[in-house]
């Protein structure tokens, strides 16, 4: 395994470790100090009374009475039409769903703190009057109550400037079709004591308790000391549930684009006592749930999906390496416009298993190691074959880079740099969705899916095209635009985003680089650069000036005279020597001319020939007037700047190897 590979596959499993990394594990704390806290609880938890220890009668005048609006005082079956029709239809109890929608906050003044830990005054609350994203996952687990239902979840309030993610535990009460649930950062033991004391009545209160003491009696062990983790502003949830199909008929303010083909809907109400803010659903748009085992099935169906165009893009890929595997081929490739694919990869990624693209709940884990094994083992091709590509374009910084420390951080830093701020970039935009963020974020899409321009640029400037294989242009562009096109154009995708035109607007800029990819490769890869503009370019097809009959005959005359003289003069050298003894004459000079011995090289008569000898095929070119003068003629051969001619065929299946004259190994220029 190359180094880049393996810097790369390391930055990928610290990414995933920091994305994931949590304080959940609870200090030690010995066996004493824990029997003693339980104990101190139970006796807390027992002496729990309504309405001396009720936090719901603290609640503003004005969160009571909304409340009180929303769920009733008691909890009572609610008897109005909805209701009614719904207990006809024998709709299920069970309202394990996920549930997203908007919200609107609210600062309340002059209510009690019930928490006295001043730690709770230095953290953040939603502004007042602001709006946001809500998503919010429940499920249910039976209780020994009649009627009612223990819930556990999460809810995630989304807003810019601001992100709260909280944990929950819970009561449901079927007959009235509402719930009261607790929602903290982090999950401690007095979750269920701040639980019961927000009932409103004093049945729902004794229910309450009785429902979480019992099922705490074995799993107060599990819960974390509250001293023990971070607290910050927690709130009280009331919730008032109704079918989607009965609802929709009957708002006409809820936007129809987004009605959810089965589930429920619910109106919210969140107080957090300790931050004085209460968050709600605004009237007539309520939080749309799809049901567990739907979202399950949904969230399954995308990381097949996910799967396979990862799959898919590795065989792309696959198939570009076998297409131009040389040095000359990969010298047609821009290594940026690669780098730039692994980058919005690696965003991708990141989106997926910060939450930005990832399931609610439960399966929100696998969810993320799928994701990381397919990511990282579809871009380890890319890698690899960028860093192949940059090392043929730039051996001098490869050197480097191979010899000392310094040259490796000149040559790998830029990239993994950039890699690191566009996963932190995605992190915080889909953490906390503040206008800076938003605002890296476009740039960061725009430039990531702008990874054609460096290869047309590059085509452009060195007159070559050619380089990429269609399909693999165009499956990879498509490809890519699979996943904005799913989080901002799909109705039913995980994310539920509302539809954003700029998605459009992205495939559209994505088309235009195909577009222009192609074209270079059917008129040219200068098609569009002003001519006053276009650098010079070696033709490799010039137009040869013909040969002169009488001046070749001349030079032919000229060449036999001076082979004639030359011999000649030989002759009267020996003559004026002397005579010469015809005992010690060579007999071979009575017979004219002195003839070379077997096996000496004899110099070939010089002839007229319009035809010149390819040093690769050992064959003759021809480059006759006829044929030099005319265009088609002149693409059967190639003259190289060192003046060497050659097969067009020959030189071209050269070149794929290697970008030097095949007799002086001198440097070619790009076709």
């Amino acid at each position: 395994m190359n180094r880049p590979l393996l810097y790369y596959i390391v930055l990928l499993i610290m990414v995933n470790i920091w994305l994931s990394w949590g304080s959940d594990d609870a200090p030690y704390h010995s066996p004493d100090e824990r029997s003693a806290y339980e104990r101190q609880w139970w006796a807390s938890f027992r002496s729990l009374e309504f309405p001396a220890n009720s936090t719901y009668l603290q609640l503003p005048e004005k969160v009571r009475s909304a409340v009180d609006k929303l769920i009733g005082p008691s909890l009572l079956p609610r008897t109005d039409n909805n209701d009614s029709k719904a207990a006809a239809m024998g709709r299920s109890s069970d309202i394990s769903s996920v549930f997203h929608g908007t919200w609107v906050a609210e600062h309340h003044s002059g209510s009690e703190a019930v928490h006295s830990d001043s730690r709770l005054k230095q953290f953040s609350r939603p502004a007042n009057g602001a709006t946001g994203r809500l998503a919010m996952e429940l499920q249910t687990i039976e209780s020994t109550v009649s009627g009612t239902q223990l819930l556990f979840g999460s809810v995630q309030i989304l807003a810019r400037g601001f992100s709260e993610k909280l944990s929950m535990r819970g009561m449901y009460w079927s007959e009235s079709d509402t719930a009261v649930l607790y929602g903290v950062r982090q999950m401690h033991a007095q979750v269920p004591v701040d639980l019961v004391r927000a009932m409103p009545s004093n049945e729902t209160f004794m229910q309450a308790k009785t429902a979480y003491g019992e099922r705490l009696t074995e799993r107060l062990a599990d819960y974390m000391m509250p001293g023990d983790v971070a607290r910050a502003c927690e709130y009280q949830l009331f919730l008032r549930f109704s079918s989607a199909e009965l609802a929709f008929p009957m708002r006409h303010s809820v936007q129809t684009a987004h009605r959810p083909s089965s589930g429920l809907l619910a109106q919210t109400i969140m107080y957090s006592p300790d931050c004085s803010v209460s968050v709600a659903t605004p009237q007539g748009q309520p939080l749309l749930g799809i049901s567990a085992s739907v979202y399950q099935k949904r969230a399954s169906h995308y990381l097949r999906l996910v799967f396979a165009a990862m799959l898919a893009e590795a065989l792309l890929l696959v198939g570009q390496m076998r297409h131009a595997p040389t040095h000359a081929g990969m010298s047609k490739i821009s290594p940026y416009s690669l780098a730039m694919q692994i980058i919005l990869g690696c965003c991708i990624f990141v989106a997926h298993v910060s939450g930005g693209m990832s399931p609610a709940g439960e399966a929100q884990l696998a969810f993320t190691g799928a994701s990381f094994v397919v990511f990282t083992l579809s871009m380890m091709f890319a890698v690899y074959y960028m860093m192949s590509v940059w090392h043929v374009q730039h051996p001098a910084q490869t050197e480097e880079a191979s010899d000392g420390f310094r040259g490796m951080l000149a040559t790998y830093v830029p990239f993994y740099m950039s890699i690191a701020a566009g996963v932190l970039i995605v992190h915080l935009y889909t953490e906390t969705m503040n206008v800076l963020a938003g605002l890296l974020m476009a740039l960061l899409l725009a430039t990531s899916y702008s990874f054609w321009i460096p290869q047309i640029w590059r085509n452009a400037k060195r007159g070559t095209s050619r380089g990429l294989r269609k399909d693999y242009v165009l499956g990879t562009t498509a490809l890519y635009l699979l996943f904005p096109l799913y989080a901002f154009a799909c109705p039913q995708s995980l994310t539920f985003n509302r539809p954003s035109p700029f998605v459009w607007a992205l495939v559209l800029y994505s088309l235009a680089q195909v577009a222009v990819l192609v074209l270079q490769d059917l008129l040219g890869p200068r098609f569009f650069v002003p001519v006053s503009m276009l650098p010079e370019v070696y033709n490799y097809h010039p137009l040869l000036p013909p040969d002169d009959e009488e001046s070749q005959a001349e030079a032919e005359a000229e060449a036999e005279a001076e082979s004639i003289g030359s011999s000649d003069n030989d002759n009267d050298d020996n003559d004026d020597d002397g005579d010469v003894d015809d005992e010690n004459r060579n007999p071979d000079q009575d017979h004219g001319p002195e003839q070379p011995a077997d096996g000496d090289d004899q110099e070939e008569p010089v002839r007229r020939r319009s035809n010149r000898e390819c040093a690769i095929c050992i064959q003759d070119v021809d480059v006759t007037p006829t044929t030099a003068a005319s265009l088609f003629g002149r693409a059967s051969y190639m003259v190289t700047p060192c003046h060497h001619i050659y097969h067009t065929k020959c030189l071209m299946r050269w070149m794929e190897m290697k970008l030097e004259c095949p007799i002086c190994r001198a440097p070619l220029p790009p076709i």
